[in-house]
């Protein structure tokens, strides 16, 4: 990431006392820079942390740090993926810079920050999604497929934890780009590794087998499938009742078939694109995402 690098001194990251680097010290010193106020400490993870941070005209955003030397080629695929999007349920970045801290560099991003939680915090506390929220939820998760699709974007982590709602509660916003693949440029993965970048559950076969030659907007259709069926009945489309995820994840990776109680979910209640939308096989599902909002649209009403 390119930055100012201002070379501040005299606040430095310090070390929890179990010995995490802790990086609230960085946040106020750019927000000093940056003439933001300081929030609060939002979120960890294992190369960031998190801060809501406000800026001169009230709007709150998310300060995300990176912990020294954790730039990588992937972090810069994230970042140039994002800045190429503009869409309304994608989060929109608003700046990337780095400082210097007692000559340690730390890059930062700014982005818009949507204060309504996950979609994963809201099911996991209320449960199923009634037919009146799934149809927008899937409508605007569709036209998001279509973006990334125009720009040669795979997003590869779509699941409920990585869309935002919004303050008003039914808008979603996906985030988390960090194992974004850019059709147009070469794969970071390597092709001997046993499983593609992925959060098991939610991923598509050709990504549980790293069959990289089979990655494309069909692969977060699935996803997509996954997360929409889990959505609306709180199951996965090919877990048998009573097993663990494990054994769902390797029925997904082995190519089986969808549960006969999903199945049935999905046809009474009219759903059963979801089926095609969680095939096997790349070619058996939806071909373009036009394809795919409008028969979703059409079962829907969405």
């Amino acid at each position: 990431m390119a930055g100012r690098g201002s070379g501040v001194g005299g606040a430095g990251p310090m070390l929890t006392s179990g010995g995490r680097e802790d990086l609230q010290p960085v946040a106020h010193l750019i927000c000093e820079e940056r003439g933001l106020e300081f929030v609060q400490h939002q979120g960890e993870g294992s190369f960031k942390q998190v801060f809501q941070v406000r800026d001169t005209e009230g709007e709150v955003l998310a300060l995300k740090v990176l912990k020294a030397g954790a730039a990588s080629s992937r972090t810069e695929r994230e970042i140039e993926a994002m800045q190429r999007c503009a869409h309304p349920n994608i989060v929109a970045l608003k700046a990337v810079s780095r400082i210097r801290v007692e000559q340690v560099a730390y890059d930062y991003v700014l982005e818009t920050f949507v204060q309504g939680g996950t979609l994963g915090d809201r099911l996991r506390r209320e449960g199923p999604l009634g037919r009146a929220e799934i149809a927008p939820l899937g409508h605007a998760m569709i036209d998001v497929l279509a973006h990334l699709h125009s720009l040669r974007l795979v997003h590869r982590d779509i699941k409920p934890d990585n869309v935002m709602l919004a303050e008003d509660g039914s808008t979603p916003v996906l985030v988390d780009f960090g194992i974004v693949r850019d059709l147009s440029a070469s794969s970071l993965t390597h092709t001997w590794a046993n499983r593609g970048p992925a959060t098991p559950y939610f991923a598509a076969p050709e990504q549980l087998n790293n069959d990289k030659h089979l990655i494309d907007w069909r692969t977060d259709q699935f996803s997509l499938g996954v997360m929409l069926t889990y959505a609306a009945f709180g199951v996965h489309p090919f877990k048998c009742e009573g097993e663990a995820p494990d054994s769902t994840v390797a029925r997904v990776a082995n190519r089986g078939e969808h549960s006969r109680q999903f199945l049935e979910l999905a046809d009474g209640n009219g759903l059963l694109c979801l089926s095609e939308m969680t095939q096997v096989w790349p070619v058996w599902r939806y071909r373009l995402p036009q394809e795919l909002a409008a028969v979703w649209d059409s079962t829907t009403g969405g």
